[in-house]
């Protein structure tokens, strides 16, 4: 007994103890509870209806609710409405026979917060039974925060995946620019060479491989100029970024270009891309060239003598075309110039012997009685009546005369110097007047010949070679009218050019002749008629004074030049 109540007196402490803790609950109940208030996490205790029935202070935290606010309102209230139907219904299928269950543990749902915006949740669910009433509890995390940072974390792992992707396409595009760098250099029949600053050659095609006959083991880190055997150069200096040398090797001329290149990163040169060309041929073609442009400005000089020849003689048929007109027009008043001489002979000598009669009249004047009548007489013998006036009007005709051969002479002399080639101040007008003087014979009997000048000013030219022009047109206007018809020569000018238009009613050009009428030896008069030069020698003195011609023709109508000549102080 005694050592029964010992041992219950032992164990009076440890009894009084539990007695304590099971006559206290309630300080195991301020624990539990003060425990529960203080996680951070919210915890929710609903009852069979759903309805909350504890809440611990976090829920204000995470929902935006005091405690006290979700007292008595439904779980499904910190819910979006469209989830709040399943989850009831997930409640509903719990087994009423179990004390105690864990539902759902660390399922992912969406909250909503007292303003009614939503945010990830993280949810264990849990249900047990207490005096016969079943409970729900719910442990709730906000776990907007991690879902952040996961979705920042997949936004990571996706762009580091993608550019892992990039820079994967980027090694094999450059892998592929490689290869085709290697085999489009390859395909290149020139020689192509990347080098370093010191000459080292780092990259070359299969060209130079075969060119100097080594492996490219052999070949990348040497001096390529080594390589070249440049040291026998025949000419040529490898300075700047172009230069020529003979390959004594095998006796053939290249072209070395050479290109810096810049590291962009550094912005400085990091080498040099050498490009070496075989120039045999553009050399020995170019040394063809050469005497070939030798041949022909040989060719062009005595083509140009020969155009001068041609135009000499161009202008000495036209000489010898004109010379029976011009012959004529010269034999006109030389004619009657040595006929007015005759008769001015005869009436010298008519007036000689009236001079003598009265002579040997007045020495017998006083042996006759009749002398008054003798020199009356005689007077009517030798008409003097008539021959006294008509000597004045012979002498005056034999000076017009005169003048006209003089006329004539100076525009022969004016047209004779066609071949200079001095540029003077002269008046076209006068040109023309001089040119038309020479060719009058052709136009007198076959046209009108109607001159409208204007008031044009003087400009410098070769007027020589322009009357030769204007000879050509006129007589070709002449030589166009088959029938008596008109010629019309103007010239007006617009401030900057002297135009001049030479017309004819003659039978005209037909319009397919017209394209080729300037071209050397193309004519439309018939066989031996024209050299078929007139026109093309005038189109090319008119294109040396800077000027140009134009021509309209109708068939059966006739035909009109137009030239301009530009204005020269």
């Amino acid at each position: 007994m005694g050592n029964q109540q010992n041992a219950k007196s032992g164990n009076t402490p440890q009894s009084n103890s539990g007695s304590n803790r099971q006559d206290n609950p309630h300080t195991a109940i301020e624990i539990f509870s003060n425990m529960i208030r203080t996680v951070h996490d919210t915890i929710i205790t609903v009852n069979s209806e759903k309805v909350i029935i504890f809440c611990n202070g976090s829920v204000q935290k995470i929902f935006g609710y005091t405690p006290d606010e979700l007292q008595g309102v439904s779980i499904s209230s910190i819910m979006p409405e469209q989830y709040q139907k399943t989850h009831l219904e997930a409640l509903e299928t719990t087994y009423a026979a179990d004390n105690f269950k864990i539902i759902w543990e660390y399922v992912e749902f969406t909250g909503l917060k007292k303003d009614r915006t939503e945010f990830p949740a993280e949810l264990s669910l849990s249900t047990w039974l207490l005096d016969g009433r079943r409970y729900f509890t719910y442990l709730i995390s906000d776990i907007t925060g991690r879902k952040m940072a996961m979705e920042e974390l997949v936004r990571s792992n996706e762009e580091l995946s993608r550019k892992h992707e990039e820079l994967s396409m980027f090694f094999k595009k450059i892998e592929s620019i490689k290869k085709e760098w290697e085999k489009t250099m390859d395909c290149v029949g020139d020689i192509v060479i990347l080098a370093d600053n010191n000459g080292r050659i780092k990259r070359c095609n299969k060209t130079f491989k075969e060119f100097i006959g080594k492996s490219y083991e052999d070949i990348l880190g040497k001096d390529w100029k080594e390589l070249l055997f440049i040291g026998e150069v025949e000419a040529g200096a490898f300075y700047g970024q172009r230069t020529e040398y003979l390959h004594k090797p095998n006796n053939r001329w290249y072209v070395i270009t050479s290109y810096p290149f810049v590291d962009s990163s550094k912005n400085e040169i990091a080498g040099t891309a050498i490009m070496i060309h075989d120039s045999t041929e553009i050399k020995m073609m170019t040394s063809e060239l050469e005497k070939k442009n030798r041949e022909l400005e040989d060719a062009y000089s005595e083509l140009k003598a020969a155009q001068s020849r041609i135009l000499q003689q161009e202008k000495m048929a036209s000489i010898g075309q004109l010379a029976a007109g011009v012959a004529h027009e010269i034999n006109n008043p030389i004619g009657f110039i040595s006929s007015n001489l005759g008769t001015l002979d005869k009436y010298i000598s008519r007036l000689t012997d009236f001079i003598g009669a009265q002579s040997k009249a007045i020495e017998q004047l006083d042996r006759t009685k009749n002398l008054i009548e003798e020199i009356d007489e005689k007077k009517k013998q030798l008409k003097l009546d008539y021959i006294i006036p008509d000597i004045k009007q012979l002498i005056a005709e034999s000076l017009d005369g005169t003048q006209r051969v003089k006329s004539i002479v100076n525009d022969l002399k004016s047209f004779s110097r066609m071949d200079e080639t001095e540029h003077r101040l002269a008046d076209i007008n006068s040109g023309l007047d001089s040119t038309i003087n020479i060719v009058w014979n052709e136009i007198k009997y076959k046209a009108v010949l109607k001159k409208e000048y204007g008031n044009i000013p003087l400009t410098r030219c070769n007027l020589g070679q322009l009357n030769q022009v204007f000879m050509n047109m006129l007589v070709n206007a002449a030589h166009a009218i088959e029938k008596q018809g008109e010629i019309t020569v103007k010239t007006w000018d617009n401030g900057d050019s002297i135009y001049i238009s030479i017309s004819d009613t003659g039978c005209g050009i037909p319009q397919d002749k017209l394209n080729d009428i300037f071209e050397p030896f193309f004519t439309t008069k018939e066989l031996g008629k024209g050299t078929g030069l007139g026109l093309s020698i005038a189109y090319n003195i008119i294109k040396k004074h800077n000027g140009d011609i134009k021509v309209d023709s109708k068939v059966g109508e006739g035909t009109t030049f137009t030239l301009r000549i530009p204005v020269v102080d």
